[in-house]
């Protein structure tokens, strides 16, 4: 029988609502506002990294035709272990904490980058622990030998 998730929220559509709660923080809420251009590229340069994590991460999963769905890991008839699943065993997620990591930068306010960890946290117990349990089901040792010898995040 196969583990379910509990998460029903893709997590693209957290990190979505964590970017709209980062502007709702920056204008209504600024904690500290860095007077510094620099953040601007920085933000740019982020956000880039995250979308190339994403798509290459993405382009992985269609060359193994497997399930590229969070929410439906049952369907999943591949396990991943290449590109950049070889340092990180959720590279689409680091993507995405990339490209938070950049809008906070781009609005330049620490405020934003408190909802940073908020993120990893909601990731971690809503959607990749319920992932590690059916991924090591349905791929049992392979998935087990590949925990041991990749992180989780970095």
């Amino acid at each position: 029988m196969m583990t379910s998730l509990q998460n029903k929220i893709p997590p693209p559509i957290i990190m979505l609502l964590m970017a709209l709660l980062m502007w709702l923080l920056h204008f209504k809420m600024p904690i500290y506002q860095f007077n510094n251009s620099f953040t601007f590229y920085i933000g740019i340069l982020f956000i880039l990294l995250g979308l190339t994590l994403d798509v290459k991460s993405l382009f992985d999963f269609k060359i193994n035709k497997t399930t590229i769905s969070p929410i439906s890991l049952n369907n999943a008839t591949a396990l991943v272990i290449e590109g950049f699943y070889r340092i990180s065993r959720n590279p689409m997620y680091l993507g995405m904490l990339f490209i938070l990591l950049g809008v906070a930068s781009l609005f330049a306010s620490l405020s934003c980058f408190l909802l940073v960890p908020l993120f990893v946290f909601l990731i971690n117990h809503l959607q990749i622990k319920a992932e590690e349990a059916v991924l090591e089901e349905k791929f049992s040792i392979a998935y087990i030998k590949y925990k041991r010898k990749v992180r989780r995040w970095l």
